[in-house]
């Protein structure tokens, strides 16, 4: 399995896992994630939203200080190196990579019931 210190290949192992039937949990469990997956995905794209609108930094004078501050503070909300904008876009991406996790598992489980049920259908009653 991948470094947990990377997000990003740690959710992608963990989606092959689905894949390969050596990752299980609760359909019902599953969809809870993922509707929580759903809330924090739009509250981030809210707030992705709003730190876009920080580039454009006004007031602080017309200092070579207060230009370079405007700067400085632009560049950390967008374009920037290590930028508010660029930092919740990866937590968006790592949240999307989530809920893939969690659909797989929904589609997993519950296709794994109807197999169970469709088996027990067919041997029937003892």
């Amino acid at each position: 399995m991948a470094d947990p210190g990377e997000p990003l290949t740690y959710w992608q192992s963990l989606a092959l896992a689905v894949d390969e039937g050596n990752l299980y949990l609760d359909s019902a469990v599953a969809r809870a994630c993922s509707n929580a997956c759903d809330v924090y995905l739009a509250k981030l794209e809210v707030h992705r939203s709003k730190a876009k609108e920080l580039a454009n930094v006004r007031g602080l004078g017309e200092f070579d200080s207060g230009k370079d501050l405007r700067r400085i503070f632009s560049e950390k909300a967008v374009g920037g190196e290590n930028n508010l904008v660029d930092v919740l876009q990866s937590h968006i991406d790592v949240v999307e990579k989530m809920k893939i996790v969690f659909q797989k598992l929904i589609v997993d489980t519950e296709g794994q019931d109807r197999e169970n049920a469709a088996g027990l259908g067919l041997a029937g009653p003892k």
